[in-house]
């Protein structure tokens, strides 16, 4: 009999090893597969943020280019020939607040007559853009909307490749009826681009074309086979007209992910049992712990979502709630603090009154940051207000006692308790705050008036 049970008993050991092996490969599987497609959303999410910064840098540096001129458009409108005259302060003043503005020219009757600066663009000067058929049409795009037209990028005739923002002028403001000429302003084109940071860009490829009424416009950047099947896709809204930027995610980093996962699931078959059990274990309480709330990143004190998420619980376990006293605690005089030694100064007390108030609760007890300098703590099994008001004298006296010393200087915590005691009875987690917030408010009186 003994025997037998000895031979059941070492079946049930095999089968189970087996089982506990088998269950371990597909734990493995699923770790590795979860495993690439973590890191692949997050570098694809890094990659979609650094679109969205270059698409607003480049919105950001043509509308501010563009409209830096703006005033040189209403001088021009309102006084040509002044204009003229004080040409050349009018156009260093503007060259000089502008980032990537190659010139800026006049043009009546639209041949340039005045160009800022003059060196290196003696060749557009006396330009009859009716003879240039590709800037010309840009020209008569800004005088029929009557307003900014941004144009390119063109081949200028100076050489290189610019955007041009066309300023139609009207001589009759504004009525907008007799065209008079035009103000040009000339942006480099590649500096911009570069500077946008999307020539040195990292994990996609990216293209930019216009957008016609049609919706198809002409690719100026990148490949026309990336707009077939973007991942993602921005309009690039300038003033009277948009670009679209399309990008498709590059594999390079991401198909290094995967043989990651091909060597992970090739040397599972040698791992031993207590790295498929560590493995486990550190799976699953990363699980659980991405399941839990947050915690503060300055005290590593859990959250307020934490602290709502437990007070819920606690107050829905029918017949079995448990009773707890909740204390509001909130430091006094800590804006003072900041104003007067600095917010470093103010950190590192939070950090101290923190730490005090979690050595000075018990392992059943809960202590969060809720905000600012307001910290919840839940005391477990306090029936009573007595029990509720020593506990919280304690807790007072003990954070009150310990001063934090920062650059030689000694700064007290003071501290204003507010509490609540829940015994089951009918109410919510929102009334719970309210009566502990309330209760705090009572002791912040009574301490401003033994201070004033």
């Amino acid at each position: 009999m003994l025997l037998e049970l000895q031979k059941k008993a070492n079946l049930v050991f095999v089968l189970s090893s087996l089982l506990f092996f088998a269950i371990a490969i597909v734990l493995t599987q699923i770790a590795s597969s979860y495993l690439v497609a973590r890191e692949t959303e997050k570098v694809e999410a890094v990659v979609a943020r650094n679109l969205v910064l270059i698409r607003s840098k480049i919105e950001g540096t043509i509308f501010q280019d563009a409209y830096l001129a703006d005033s040189l458009a209403t001088v021009v409108t309102i006084d040509p020939a002044l204009a003229i005259i004080h040409w050349e302060s009018i156009a260093a003043k503007l060259m000089s607040k502008a980032s990537f503005v190659r010139n800026i020219g006049i043009a009546p009757n639209d041949v340039i007559s005045m160009i800022y600066p003059i060196e290196g663009n003696e060749a557009a000067l006396e330009l009859d853009f009716r003879t240039r058929p590709e800037q010309y049409k840009s020209i008569l795009k800004a005088k029929e909307l009557k307003q900014v037209y941004i144009a390119g990028p063109l081949t200028l005739v100076q050489g290189g490749l610019g955007l041009i923002a066309r300023y139609p002028i009207f001589s009759d403001y504004p009525l907008n009826e007799h065209y008079w000429g035009g103000v040009s302003v000339v942006m480099d084109y590649d500096a911009m681009i570069e500077d946008s940071g999307l020539v040195d860009f990292g994990g996609a490829t990216i293209a930019l074309r216009t957008q016609s009424s049609d919706g198809v416009g002409e690719v100026f950047y990148g490949s026309a086979a990336i707009f077939d099947n973007p991942d993602i896709e921005h309009t690039i809204r300038l003033p009277s007209d948009s670009w679209l930027l399309a990008a498709k995610f590059t594999v390079g980093e991401l198909q290094h992910i995967r043989e990651i996962r091909t060597a992970t699931m090739s040397i599972s078959a040698f791992v031993t049992l207590l790295v498929y059990l560590m493995l486990f274990l550190h799976f699953r309480n990363y699980k659980q712990l991405h399941k839990a709330s947050l915690f503060d990143e300055l005290t590593q004190l859990p959250n307020r979502r934490f602290i709502i998420n437990l007070l819920n619980e606690l107050t829905s376990k029918g017949l079995s709630k448990p009773s707890f006293a909740l204390l509001n605690i909130d430091l006094n005089d800590f804006k003072q603090v900041n104003d007067d030694i600095g917010h470093e100064a103010g950190d590192e007390l939070l950090k101290h009154v923190s730490m005090l108030l979690s050595d000075n609760i018990r392992a059943s007890d809960s202590v969060a940051r809720f905000g600012g300098d307001e910290f919840i703590v839940i005391l477990r099994d306090v029936p009573d207000d007595e029990g509720a008001a020593l506990k919280v004298s304690q807790m007072k006296r003990a954070v009150e006692s310990q001063p934090l010393i920062w650059d030689e200087r000694v700064i007290n915590p003071s501290l204003s308790i507010g509490y609540t005691v829940y015994r089951g009875q009918v109410t919510n987690v929102k009334q719970l705050l309210s009566e502990a917030d309330k209760s705090m408010y009572l002791q912040k009186k009574v301490y401003r008036e033994q201070v004033a």
